[in-house]
């Protein structure tokens, strides 16, 4: 006889009745999700179908369709319609939503709809987190990730493609014709293909060449062609590759490594970003001033200038531009600026004026500094320039470059931060979760998307500091 613990009998009725509480721990997660939610008090952030009218069907209540989002997002899910199958079968979100099933096409919709809300959510949490001393407002570390597109390679055109297209039907073409005049010589068909079965492949190949003339057109008058998101663009990733994406960028505080600011982007590079995503951290965290640390991606004399003009003080890695000169010695690194005399001393004491005829570039802003006698008779001169002499250029806003890397020179231990700050986020919610692509398209929708993703690490960061019960009296006093 075996022993074995055996199953309960499914068709059995129990006298005994069942209740969604009693199948939950006391520490379950969900139950600390539910807690979070209600104290963001969602009906105050103007999510749609806040304020019902009397007559009609009545509406689901937007608290409840954010904690299926949230809830979604906090386990990895984000198909609508796997949304709609777990709100038949996951006992804890029945347990959290009260047991209401909304279609895929209504919880798809309330992210449509939403975009603005669901972004005030993201600072509104933020702020509870501030209030429970999860966020230290002082450093912040600025990152950005490519996430693939829903843009396939096929549905992309540049001119570079369209051409090769062209080539590769012109040559089905000619192909198709060869064999259509080997049967009419033979008076026979193909062995694999009848006549009329190549008439109807040439037909095909013109037809599609047509396609390509009018969309190599196209592309000549409009630039390169993404059908299925106009805003995503071809990007570099990693080990040299590239795809269809989007530029993600966030801010990561330095306290608990909770995100506070996160913005989405269609330029292929960081260059430009720095400024665009500490100005939205500080308004998020409703500081005046604010520390940023970043690596060379960013490093920009006019984002640095922005960032200062605004209370933000930049550490930005400075990029090795030495392979621009003859011998790292003597890269323009190794050019001392003198302010009081607004000029450069080169390694062998050389004072480098501004070239008063050129001082500033018509089209770069650009002040050009030389000194053609020093350099003539420089002994050293093959090992600085292989011109008649050297020059230095300092681009617009020069100063606030200057400032800035030696602002990382004085901080090098802070800008060590930078990768346990910023790289660990993206492996959280890229390897762990999968969250490496989008399956929303355009820009909003995928920064709608982006801080869903954000919003619901930032959850498992304050349940996993804090713990159920912890948050549960912090907020529930």
């Amino acid at each position: 006889m075996s022993r074995y613990n055996k199953s309960n009998n499914r068709d059995q009725l129990s006298i005994v009745p069942m209740c969604l509480d009693d199948m939950l721990p006391e520490d379950a997660e969900v139950r600390a999700l539910e807690i979070i939610i209600d104290k963001m008090d969602i009906h105050s952030l103007g999510f749609t179908y806040s304020n019902t009218k009397s007559t009609g069907r009545p509406p689901y209540d937007p608290s409840d369709m954010f904690k299926i989002y949230a809830y979604s997002y906090f386990n990895g899910i984000r198909s609508s319609r796997k949304i709609e199958r777990e709100c038949y079968r996951n006992i804890e979100l029945m347990w959290l939503i009260g047991d209401i099933r909304p279609d895929f096409k209504t919880i798809a919709d309330f992210r449509k709809d939403n975009k603005e809300q669901i972004k005030a959510a993201f600072k509104r949490f933020s702020m509870i987190c501030s209030e429970l001393g999860l966020i230290g407002k002082e450093i912040v570390a600025i990152d950005g990730s490519k996430f693939r597109a829903s843009n396939s390679r096929i549905k992309y055109h540049s001119e570079k493609k369209v051409d090769e297209k062209i080539r590769h039907h012109t040559e089905k073409a000619e192909h198709y014709m060869s064999l259509l005049d080997s049967c009419d010589k033979e008076e026979s068909n193909h062995p694999k293909l009848s006549k009329d079965e190549i008439i109807a492949k040439i037909d095909k190949a013109n037809n599609r060449l047509i396609e390509l003339s009018l969309l190599k057109e196209e592309v000549k008058q409009n630039g390169t062609i993404y059908e299925t998101d106009p805003d995503a663009r071809m990007m570099k990733v990693n080990n040299k590759g590239a795809d269809i994406c989007h530029n993600v960028q966030i801010a990561v505080d330095s306290k608990n490594h909770m995100i506070v600011a996160v913005d989405v982007t269609s330029e292929p590079v960081d260059k430009e970003q720095l400024y665009n995503v500490a100005s939205q951290t500080k308004e998020n965290l409703e500081v005046d001033t604010l520390t940023v640390i970043a690596d060379k991606g960013y490093y920009s004399a006019r984002q640095f200038a922005l960032c200062e003009n605004d209370g933000i003080t930049p550490i930005v890695s400075n990029a090795d531009r030495s392979f621009l000169s003859l011998t790292k010695a003597y890269s323009k690194e190794a050019f001392k600026y003198d302010e009081s005399k607004e000029g450069y001393y080169c390694p062998q004491g050389h004072f480098f004026k501004p070239y008063r005829s050129r001082k500033t570039s018509k089209y770069t802003g650009h002040i050009r500094y030389q000194n053609k006698e020093a350099c003539m008779n420089c002994n050293v001169k093959h090992l600085c320039t292989d011109a008649k002499f050297r020059t230095i250029a300092d681009r617009p806003h020069e100063k606030y470059a200057r400032s800035m890397n030696k602002r990382l020179r004085e901080n090098a231990d802070m800008y060590k931060q930078r990768k346990q700050l910023a790289e660990h986020p993206w492996g959280t919610v890229k390897r762990s979760w999968g969250f490496s692509y989008f399956l929303t398209r355009r820009t909003e929708n995928v920064r709608t998307e982006s801080l869903l993703h954000f919003l619901a690490y930032n959850m498992k960061r304050a349940i996993n500091i804090m713990g159920v019960q912890g948050l549960r009296v912090a907020l529930q006093g």
